[in-house]
């Protein structure tokens, strides 16, 4: 939502960005499970709070710009990694096609309220 309000109120950005929330919970047989791990995709504020891990994820569709990552558990394995940044990228892209259908390319425009850099020497 960001990135739409900021295109919609003539901020000149070069690219659409887009961001997931990734989550991580291990089924363990504490509950009948056999420890197979679960990665949820989109998750909200409650399954971040009881999940095993949970990953953000922002970029555009050339890559990530930023992510962010907390751990409950002893740690992640590489597969588990890996499938969750394969999964955050399938999101991240479909989030950004949704975007495209509302804005298809930053504003021309440029904000009487945008930010501005002025540099003056001395």
């Amino acid at each position: 939502g960001g990135c739409l309000a900021l295109q919609d109120a003539g901020v000149p950005v070069k690219c659409s960005i887009a961001g997931i929330a990734m989550g991580l919970v291990l089924d363990t047989q504490e509950f009948g499970g056999d420890g197979t791990p679960l990665i949820l995709s989109d998750i909200t504020g409650s399954e971040d709070a009881s999940g095993d891990m949970d990953f953000k994820v922002a970029g555009n569709d050339d890559g990530i710009t930023a992510f962010q990552m907390d751990v409950k558990i002893g740690g992640i394995t590489s597969p588990i990694m890996k499938q969750a940044l394969l999964q955050a990228r399938d999101g991240r892209k479909r989030i950004l096609a949704e975007m495209l259908k509302c804005s298809p390319s930053p504003s021309k425009r440029l904000s009487k309220y945008a930010p501005l850099i002025h540099v003056m020497k001395v």
